[in-house]
């Protein structure tokens, strides 16, 4: 996540233990809100519950810089906060009310280097290298067999979702690239984020209303733990670790596992057809995050 970190000579183990947890927990975050959109829980809800949480777990850390630290610039903060604070859950959880988890993956965490990389070149002028190029052919390719298919069968409910995912990874490409221009670690960045998501998100719940106290006290306890604090904090400090022990390639490579997972997930949890196609997808979109990451420099 932090690009300033350099690369060790010898990867413990630990390390890799780290981002296997950080990617099975992303996959299992992508499957328990696709669960939450069936059962008909409300995106405002999930969203809550996704940055409260941490946002008081990872207290020390804003704490100790201030509630706005000194010099970061506060346009980047609010471009992070828009592009992978509150708005991000809220149009994930509302593309995921008609979209599967099993497709998923392509469509944000796959897509999401095509479009850094993308940014990369034509508004800063970053070289491609040839296995890059590959990487985002792979990803394209992921996309198109999921979004052409569903475009000539006519699929009203994959149509529906998919712009408000590909939105959200619009909005988490963002977070991306502002956050590559400050000086927080990887850890602060999401702390700040939950922080300045959470008073937003009560405040619209004041006024739009929240479901929370009519759901089972089993289900808000699952969405607890699997949204703010294992998603929101626990995969968070596992993917720091791992950018540490590891370095940021051999770390960011294991992030191209996070399409298969979640189409294992849809598939195994929650009884979903994947098909030729989406399994296709799936592997190319791993394929092609991890040659981008792989050649990201």
């Amino acid at each position: 996540m932090n690009t300033r970190l350099a690369e060790p000579a010898a990867p413990p183990l630990a390390g890799y233990v780290a981002v296997i947890l950080a990617v099975v927990i992303w996959g299992g975050w992508i499957v328990a809100t696709r669960l939450a959109m069936l059962e008909r829980h409300a995106p405002l809800d999930i969203a809550l519950l996704r940055y409260a949480t941490p946002a008081i777990l990872f207290a020390p850390y804003w704490m100790r810089k201030g509630i706005f630290p000194k010099g970061e610039k506060p346009l980047l903060l609010i471009i992070m906060t828009l592009g992978w604070g509150g708005p991000f859950v809220l149009l994930i959880s509302k593309g995921m009310q008609s979209v599967e988890a099993s497709l998923f993956g392509p469509l944000v965490p796959g897509l999401l280097p095509m479009i850094v990389a993308l940014w990369g070149y034509f508004a800063e002028g970053e070289r491609i290298r040839r296995g890059r190029i590959v990487g985002l052919v792979f990803i394209a390719a992921a996309v198109a067999l999921i979004l052409v298919p569903a475009t000539v069968e006519g699929d009203s409910n994959l149509l529906a979702g998919a712009p408000w995912l590909l939105t959200a990874c619009l909005g988490w490409s963002a977070f991306t690239i502002a956050f590559r221009k400050t000086g927080l670690s990887g850890i602060e960045a999401a702390a700040y984020v939950c922080l300045y998501s959470t008073p937003v998100l009560i405040v619209a719940a004041l006024f739009l209303g929240t479901e929370l106290q009519t759901y089972p006290a089993r289900e808000v306890a699952f969405q607890v733990a699997v949204q703010g604090f294992a998603s929101g904090a626990v995969s968070v400090a596992c993917f720091g670790y791992a950018v540490k022990a590891l370095g940021l390639a051999r770390a960011s490579a294991f992030t191209s596992l996070v399409p298969v997972m979640s189409a294992l997930g849809g598939w195994l949890l929650l009884g979903e057809v994947v098909g030729a196609a989406g399994w296709a997808a799936a592997f190319a979109a791993c394929l092609g995050v991890l040659l981008v990451n792989r050649y990201a420099r």
